[in-house]
């Protein structure tokens, strides 16, 4: 798998959370919260963490990082996605026979894997569908607000959690105090005005608020169409594990003002990934366990990049211990 390091800078704002509690990513996951401590004042506050991606084209080379490759998103892979389906063979004459001839049969494809968590699951252990601003379940415990400094800014507006990456080619997140071990979780996006390599997503299994360091995994879509998953091992230094190369996926609605749901089916070590209900990649890691849930944005060129996140749900699988 491809290692992922730091092109521009190596950023870090440690993760925020409760500190006295124990519970991933990405370019960069605890205190262990029930679902129904959710919106109690004194659950674990959501952080925001820096990590640097590959700036946009055409800025000057960055300074050396001790010999570290610099962290970029992967190219995307040659082979689209879904792969087509073979020609139909011409049809062959019948020897002797007056009737017409039929075509041969095709090939069936295989049916992509597609998932109804309510079906599956039943009703959600926990919904938000942002219709009122929860600041509980992202504000920062210290000062109940929202975060907005030079890396992001949560806010919400209109019913909606508006999320924007402030600085061009870096990704960065913002924890909820939500944590989850074995969970399907989901969130609806609204891409907004967006393009190419801007990217949106959901980083899981995190570490506790105050952690002092920063981990998790990262499952996002860009806004040209492609599906891009990968693990955060540390943000000071970059230390990152590409898991699925951005590679474009026929479920994912490109490019802006549009609306995508991104699925996470995280069971032990093994994570499906679903756009719009169908199941786009699928991978399996064993380092992070359990941990906090939070959003993910990347700005690529030329500018901040905004989106808006219109529903938050999740289903536990297994009881947290």
């Amino acid at each position: 798998m491809k290692r992922i390091s730091p092109f521009l800078s190596i950023l870090m704002l440690l993760a925020l959370g409760a500190c006295t509690l124990p519970v991933p990513g990405g370019q960069s996951p605890t205190a262990t919260i029930s679902v129904t401590e959710a919106i109690s004042a004194a659950l674990t506050a959501p952080t925001e963490t820096l990590a640097p991606t590959q700036p946009p084209a055409a800025t000057e080379p960055p300074p050396a990082v001790e010999a570290a490759p610099t962290e970029t998103l992967p190219a995307p892979q040659p082979t689209p996605t879904p792969t087509p389906l073979p020609p139909t063979p011409e049809p062959q004459a019948a020897a002797a026979q007056p009737t017409a001839t039929q075509p041969a049969p095709t090939a069936s494809p295989t049916p992509a894997s597609t998932i109804d968590p309510e079906t599956a699951f039943g009703e959600p252990s926990y919904q938000n569908p942002m219709q009122v601003a929860n600041l509980g379940e992202w504000a920062q415990a210290e000062t109940d607000l929202l975060p907005d400094n030079r890396n992001i800014r949560l806010r919400f507006k209109d019913g909606e959690l508006y999320v924007t990456g402030k600085r061009l080619g870096f990704s960065t997140w913002w924890f909820s105090y939500h944590t989850l071990s074995d969970a399907y979780i989901e969130m609806t996006f609204e891409t907004e005005d967006c393009s190419g390599d801007d990217a949106y997503g959901i980083i899981f299994r995190g570490p506790p608020h105050l952690a002092g360091t920063s981990y998790g995994y990262v499952a996002a879509f860009t806004c040209s169409g492609k599906v891009w998953v990968y693990r955060l091992d540390d943000a000071n230094p970059w230390e990152a594990e590409t898991l699925v190369e951005p590679v474009a996926a026929y479920a994912i609605r490109s490019g802006h003002d549009e609306e995508n749901v991104i699925g996470v089916r995280a069971e032990g070590e093994r994570f499906i990934i679903y756009a719009n209900g169908v199941q786009v990649a699928e991978v399996e890691d064993d380092h992070f366990e359990k941990g906090r849930v939070g959003v993910f944005v990347r700005a690529a060129a030329p500018d901040a990049y905004t989106y808006r996140v219109t529903n938050f749900a999740y289903w536990i699988l297994e009881e947290d211990q």
